[in-house]
């Protein structure tokens, strides 16, 4: 194919995909200029390498090689499996990021993995292989964490950012999941369960203190497992509810 074919094939998919030109740059090789530069006349092809990425984050074939034989497969097969082509598995480990005290993160053993829409993860920026899926342990980080929630987390995002919630393994060696801001010459761990005090690192800890990553998305499924706290709050909201009912209505 010449360069003009390859480009409208990459910028067709993009169009489709809802991205945009330097996004999916950035997410392919770490700029934004990638795509562009292929339109300018005076520049050549990228790298096979640079191509390969870019086609893995838009999850089309970068194929050269001999012409490959018909597939075998009936029609209704083939449109079985058509769908699969729209999603990434995010690998799962059933290490257990605490949002309380502690919790070992030696237990990293690989589950089955967990399948996203490519057009959403492309959206977010986000590069399947980059990325790992693992379990909320605690109920710390409640009411946006439950415990047992699945995160996903995206291991390029290692640069604090005030505010956000990372997983980490801490000094003891526990994996965790906290919101983490600077303060001075301190890294505050925050918990959004008020119930739960701030934590202090200070620059002695560091060798011990590593990021695994952001945590960009969760999800949960609804039980009755849920805190004390969380009961507690949910039975003084019903029988506020109850209250302005009566009000309104004697």
């Amino acid at each position: 194919m010449e360069k003009a074919d390859i480009l409208k094939v990459i910028e067709d998919r993009i169009a489709e995909m809802g991205w945009t030109i330097a996004g999916a740059s950035e997410a392919a090789v770490g700029n934004r200029t990638l795509i562009s530069n292929m339109r300018r006349e005076r520049h050549g092809m990228p790298s096979l390498e640079n191509l390969s990425k870019l086609a893995q984050v838009l999850n089309l074939e970068l194929y050269f090689g001999l012409p490959r034989q018909p597939c075998s497969n009936t029609d209704s097969d083939q449109d079985d499996q058509k769908p699969l082509a729209d999603y990434h598995e995010i690998r799962r480990y059933d290490a257990q990021l605490s949002a309380g005290p502690g919790a070992n993160g030696d237990n990293t053993q690989p589950l089955a993995p967990v399948a996203f829409r490519s057009d959403w993860l492309a959206r977010e920026g986000l590069i399947a292989d980059r990325c790992m899926v693992v379990t909320v342990k605690g109920d710390s980080m409640e009411p946006r964490l439950m415990d047992g929630d699945l995160v996903l987390i995206d291991r390029r995002m290692q640069d604090l950012r005030d505010g956000h919630i990372y997983a980490f393994i801490d000094v003891t060696g526990d994996a965790r999941i906290k919101r983490i801001e600077w303060l001075a010459d301190q890294l505050l761990l925050l918990s959004d369960n008020p119930d739960y005090p701030t934590e202090a690192r200070t620059e002695r800890d560091g060798d011990g203190f590593r990021i695994l990553g952001r945590v960009v998305w969760h999800g949960h499924s609804w039980t009755d497992k849920r805190s004390k706290h969380r009961r507690m709050a949910d039975t003084a909201r019903t029988s506020r509810n109850k209250a302005i009912l009566q009000n309104r209505w004697y």
